[in-house]
């Protein structure tokens, strides 16, 4: 099947949280690829159309980046989402770190 992407996306592993009621629980989910408009959470597991409120960290900075987040498509053992809200600060945190990525790719 090919690849429709548009945005760059970068390839890493940091823990996601999930939140439901305004109450965060980190899972054994990680969040995997990761683009300006959406990632791929591994081990994540949720029908599509569900909106999610998710959070996770950037290799760089200790400051969650807080998103609700509509889940895209299931397979191989997890979730495509697209995120939703972004403020325009972590977008442009988020933006940077892909961009800076070494490995990042479209």
């Amino acid at each position: 099947m090919a690849e429709h992407r548009i945005h760059r996306r970068v390839s890493f592993r940091t823990e996601v949280w999930r939140g439901e009621d305004g109450i965060f629980s980190r899972g054994n989910e990680r969040l995997g690829d990761l683009s300006v408009d959406g990632a791929y959470i591994q081990g994540a597991g949720s029908s599509i159309g569900t909106n999610l409120n998710l959070r996770f960290k950037l290799l760089v900075g200790n400051e969650f980046i807080p998103c609700t987040a509509i889940a895209r498509h299931t397979g191989g053992g997890g979730l495509g989402v697209e995120f939703l809200d972004l403020s325009p600060d972590n977008l442009k945190r988020l933006a940077a770190f892909v961009n800076a990525s070494p490995s990042a790719s479209v």
